[in-house]
């Protein structure tokens, strides 16, 4: 397919996804282009949560082989991991059925989705939960979470600002990925 024939398709599921809403030309950028570590510099309220899980979902669908089978969002506060669950919950439900959504936050963690390692899913959390060592959790599942967490996925680490020595924990992590080659691709988004 052309490049304007797949960037008028991803407009029309980026339509579909944000119930009508129309995609930015950087949106439509970061989505042709394959899964790749990358900072995004745009204002508030430019899109760049609905430009990063929407170009992951279209990824998954056009180019399963090179994308991450999983999405890593990581926030700094449960605050803002509850919203942007609530965006990609109502994103997922219109275009993305297959990929299940789960939250994970200090003392509340969905189970289910290292159960099923080779489904897509998109883990929505806060830094604590994501740094390897998730609060409450049972010591001898924090191995799989480890595993799980730094092979075939895509981090994304969001409101920066916010997170202080969390943000060098995770670009160290990212660091450790990129040297010990991980299975799948794992690639980082700030």
């Amino acid at each position: 397919m052309s490049d304007s024939g797949q960037a008028s398709e991803y407009k029309g599921f980026f339509r579909e996804a944000t119930e009508g809403q129309e995609a930015f030309p950087y949106q439509c950028r970061l989505a042709r282009e394959r899964v790749a570590g990358r900072a995004i510099h745009v204002p508030t309220g430019a899109g760049k949560t609905a430009a990063v899980v929407l170009a992951w979902l279209w990824r998954r669908q056009v180019d399963k082989e090179h994308t991450p089978r999983r999405l890593v969002y990581c926030l700094p506060t449960r605050v803002l991991v509850e919203q942007v669950r609530g965006e990609v919950d109502r994103w997922v439900g219109r275009v993305a059925s297959e990929v299940k959504a789960y939250s994970l936050m200090g003392g509340e963690v969905e189970e289910g989705w290292e159960m099923h390692p080779e489904q897509a899913a998109i883990l929505d959390a806060t830094q604590d939960m994501l740094l390897n060592r998730g609060y409450a959790m049972n010591r001898y599942r924090r191995p799989v979470h480890f595993g799980l967490l730094n092979n075939d996925c895509l981090w994304v680490c969001d409101e920066v600002q916010l997170m202080g020595n969390g943000l060098g924990t995770t670009t160290q992590l990212h660091a450790f990925r990129e040297e010990a080659r991980t299975f799948g691709p794992a690639v980082a988004i700030r």
